[in-house]
């Protein structure tokens, strides 16, 4: 009897215990919890900062440094970099209305509005302090593109002379003189190379000279501060345009314009040199010569370059005398015809910038040309070589070739050097038969 009750039992006894559970977990889910809940939010989305080239560096390894309350808004470093005006910007907008509205709004953020061009959607700016700009960075993000320093642009002058170990070209110190066309295949009567075609010479103006008494110039001052002109335009004319026993440009007939860039130390900035582009194209130039640079570049610069080129016009600029391995602004930009200097021997010119996108190379030591108060010099650089490079396209330009066709023409047409193409491109510049 007592094993057939066993089974009744342990039965009794599992209901016990279940129903015991069950009045637990009523209880359990009644009674009020012993800590707050904590509610997870989703983050909120914010806009994107406005693009800043030039920015703050890259974080060093290490510790994470604390981080800006998420309210502070993009953030403004790296303005005043080395090469750039001192307290100046370049800010480039989304639209025009961006712009026009930024212009209204500069002076009461402590800004001062040193010119602008709405095409470029572009304003160039002063600061005694980057507080009124970033204020209104974080408040108008959306209708920035960029903000970045304003690069000095100055005519390229010489290094020192070459060391003895000359780690950075090849060294070509050998001058051509009056030899230079030669080399590039000008020889015979060539009074006419050039007639009908524009050249802008955006350079620091053209002054008055024997070798361009026949030249049409037609001369524009975007400076306009009434000093001295620096002589480097002139004889970048001359060797484009002039003609004379002395001085013998590659194409005489070429019509001139001169738009001053340059003060009378030479120097510009990267915000008129892309006004002066425009200017240039606006106006007919169907070849620009730019023997001018810049270390660095900018949103600015390259708008003003789309715009030139893809209205056919041919820039011509130049590689800069920096010994460096990078191409100064705007040669470096794509699409631009960029420029070294070799001297009388083929050799790379010891100053001559090097760099990844070089297109050619011309005469650039020893060049006699044009200067100031009508005298004549002996000059070396990437300038004089891109001078002669833009008076070979102005008499391409003549014979009706089409702009975007020339580049790939010279270099088709180049003499091959015997170094590489970062250091004189497709070779030496010739006259195409």
């Amino acid at each position: 009897m007592r094993s057939s009750r066993l089974p009744l039992v342990m039965f009794i006894a599992t209901i016990a215990l279940m129903s015991g559970a069950l009045g637990w977990l009523v209880f359990e889910t009644t009674r009020a919890p012993d800590m707050p809940v904590v509610k997870q939010t989703a983050p909120v989305s914010r806009p994107a900062p406005a693009v800043m080239p030039h920015s703050a560096p890259p974080r060093a390894s290490g510790p994470a440094s604390p981080q800006p309350p998420a309210d502070a808004g993009p953030r403004i470093e790296s303005l005043n970099v080395p090469g750039a005006l001192p307290n100046e910007a370049i800010l480039t907008f989304r639209t025009a209305e961006a712009l026009a509205a930024f212009r209204d709004r500069a002076a009461s953020l402590g800004l001062e509005v040193l010119g602008h061009d709405a095409r470029l959607r572009s304003a160039r700016v002063r600061f005694n302090n980057t507080r009124g700009l970033q204020a209104d960075l974080a408040a108008h993000a959306d209708d920035y593109n960029s903000v970045g320093p304003n690069y000095v642009v100055r005519i390229p002058g010489l290094p020192a002379p070459a060391p003895q170990t000359d780690t950075s070209n090849a060294g070509g110190h050998e001058p051509f003189r009056s030899q230079g066309l030669n080399a590039i295949g000008a020889t015979g009567d060539h009074s006419t190379w050039g007639r009908g075609v524009t050249v802008a010479v955006i350079d620091s103006g053209i002054t008055a000279h024997p070798s361009l008494q026949n030249a049409q110039i037609t001369h524009i001052d975007l400076v306009n501060d009434g000093s001295e002109m620096n002589g480097h335009g002139t004889a970048m004319a001359s060797l484009i345009a002039g003609s004379g026993n002395n001085v013998d440009g590659v194409a005489p007939a070429a019509k001139l314009l001169d738009i001053r860039v340059g003060d009378s130390n030479g120097d510009s900035n990267t915000a008129l040199l892309s006004s002066a582009i425009l200017k240039a194209t606006d106006l007919g130039a169907r070849v620009i010569n730019i023997s001018l640079g810049s270390n660095g570049s900018s949103p600015m610069l390259e708008e003003a370059v789309r715009y030139a080129l893809s209205r056919n016009v041919v820039i011509v600029a130049a590689a800069g005398n920096e010994q460096q391995t990078a191409l100064s602004m705007p040669a470096g930009l794509p699409g631009v015809l960029s420029v070294g200097a070799v001297d009388a021997s083929g050799t790379q010119a010891w100053f001559s910038n090097s760099g990844t996108g070089l297109t050619l190379v011309a005469p650039g030591v020893g060049i006699v040309s044009a200067y100031a108060d009508g005298k004549l010099v002996i000059g070396s650089g990437t300038s004089q070589a891109t001078a002669i490079t833009t008076g070979v396209v102005a008499s391409l330009l003549a014979r009706g070739y089409f702009g975007p066709n020339i580049i790939p023409l010279l270099t088709r047409t180049a003499e091959p050097l015997n170094a590489p193409a970062t250091a004189v491109g497709a070779g030496l510049i010739q006259i195409p038969k």
